[in-house]
């Protein structure tokens, strides 16, 4: 019997390490299955438009100069874009396929980091809601930095981690302060994330007071690091800053939007129609095991849920509170503390409840799953702009022709899909141009008169109205309509401009 019990053992041992093995793995494939292919061809919406238009500049120096003007974000992602584009292309598939490498290296990261610190059922648990998590997917076909925010929230997590169990290895500060500057210069809201790791520091050195003085002195030393860096930034963020009521809005709804947000946290925005249900039903599940492993956090995981999503979910409410912001986006450096802690509210669960725990962990990835179906059967990709901006080029006089842009934040799309002769545009070319130094409206984008005021002199007129993601009103140009042209919600009319305003 006893060298039966050896046998099994010995048998059992490299099963183990081989499924703890397959996790990076397991992640990966699921990220590939369930990313949003179909979205991959779809037309560039605003942000990434402009994205799109930083990397057709030649210098660095450039990038930044337009980067400064056009965005309330800092450099890095689009720095990193530039020299993607470099050597892939500036496709709009190219672009995108940046976006979905950081989110297949974030679930990589991710996926090692749940290893290292759960079990092996909770590290599966955490690596497949990470993988699967619809707020991460919907950004992998994004060109923009939301998937690199990821990547570094998570690999920033990491270190912290590994430097607050070890805090007399100095080698763990040489890695985090780096990704700690990294994170900050890719998303302003990672600063959520730095300050409740400053926040814990201060409670490890209050609790161990007997080695305070070495670690305060090398944790300063890595954030002197992390400040040095960021005050190269610091011109451009205090311009951003200055500009900033002028080039941003809030489009939300109020205290209404906080609780969307905040049931965000894993299944990003809600969706239309009976999936809302589903979306309801999953959202309440996951927060009710994401408090179920805050609360078991110090007694079973040693504080790692409460490091990892805890204090940073804090932090970042306040950040978001204070802004008045409420998109989804903004959350996704809570991703990875969101999946830990659904992982240890299934592990808290299960000693008490072993099947309970256990049934509610598999329902929630079970759900998630049937919730991404009609992304994943989706075959049609939304080309709205690329059918009617080719309308223009066929059809365009330059000598008489002139292009508005209603809302007016638009051009920079209609720039990047033409490639006929030039025209007179009206439209948004750079933010901070066009509404804090002009003083037009952010949110009530163009009215009539101002219009009727750009275009005057005209002999032609060319109106994009765009109702993809915001409803503006219609403008009434006193003009003669010619022409009219509509894919999906975006609509191209044509007016012959009568006397007097030609003149």
């Amino acid at each position: 019997m006893r060298s039966l019990f050896h046998s099994n053992l010995v048998t059992l041992i490299p099963m183990r390490i081989s499924w703890r093995r397959l996790l990076p793995l397991w992640c990966v494939t699921l990220m590939l299955v369930f990313a949003p292919w179909a979205s991959f061809q779809r037309d560039m919406w605003t942000d990434e438009a402009f994205t799109a238009s930083y990397t057709a500049h030649p210098t660095i120096g450039m990038v930044l100069e337009d980067v400064r003007k056009n965005e309330e974000t800092p450099p890095i992602s689009f720095l990193l874009t530039w020299a993607w584009a470099r050597a892939f292309g500036q496709s709009v598939v190219a672009l995108r396929l940046f976006s979905l490498l950081a989110g297949l290296l974030a679930s990589l990261v991710f996926a090692r980091f749940a290893q290292r610190w759960l079990a092996l059922p909770e590290a599966w648990i955490a690596g497949t809601l990470f993988a699967i998590a619809p707020l991460g997917l919907s950004f992998l076909s994004e060109a923009r930095g939301y998937t690199l925010t990821l990547l570094f929230a998570v690999a920033c997590i990491a270190a912290f981690e590994q430097l607050y169990r070890q805090p007399e290895r100095r080698l763990g500060y040489v890695l985090y302060a780096p990704l700690a500057m990294a994170l900050f210069l890719t998303s302003y809201f990672g600063v959520a994330i730095l300050l409740a790791h400053n926040l814990v520091w201060l409670e490890l050195l209050l609790r161990d007071r007997s080695k305070w003085r070495p670690r305060l002195l090398l944790w300063s030393a890595a954030q002197l690091f992390v400040g040095a860096v960021i005050l190269l930034w610091l011109p451009a963020l205090l311009y951003q800053m200055k500009v900033s009521a002028a080039v941003t809005s809030a489009w939300g709804d109020g205290l209404r939007d906080y609780y969307l947000l905040a049931l965000s946290v894993l299944l990003n925005l809600p969706p239309r129609g009976p999936w809302l249900v589903l979306w309801i039903t999953l959202s309440l599940l996951a927060w009710g095991l994401i408090l179920i492993g805050i609360r078991s956090s110090r007694a079973q995981d040693d504080g790692l849920v409460m490091r990892a999503f805890g204090v940073s979910g804090l932090m970042l409410l306040l950040l978001i509170m204070w802004m008045q912001v409420v998109a989804p986006r903004y959350l996704m450096v809570l991703l990875p503390g969101a999946a830990l802690s659904v992982a240890q509210g299934v592990r808290a669960l299960r000693q008490h409840r072993p099947r309970l725990g256990l049934a509610l962990g598999l329902a929630l990835i079970a759900g998630i799953i049937v919730y991404r179906v009609p992304t994943l059967i989706a075959t049609t990709s939304v080309k709205p702009w690329s059918a009617l901006v080719s309308e223009v080029e066929r059809q365009t006089d330059p000598r008489r022709d002139v292009v508005l842009f209603h809302p007016p934040w638009d051009q920079r799309i209609f720039e990047y899909y033409y490639h006929g002769p030039q025209l007179q545009l009206f439209g948004v070319h750079d933010y901070d141009t066009f509404y804090y130094e002009q003083g037009y409206d952010l949110r009530t984008a163009w009215k009539s008169d101002q219009a009727l005021a750009a275009t005057r002199g005209s002999k032609r007129v060319w109106l994009f109205y765009d109702q993809m993601f915001h409803t503006v009103p219609h403008l009434n140009l006193p003009y003669t309509q010619v022409g009219h042209w509509r894919s999906d919600r975006l609509e191209l009319f044509l007016y012959e401009v009568p006397a007097p305003y030609d003149r």
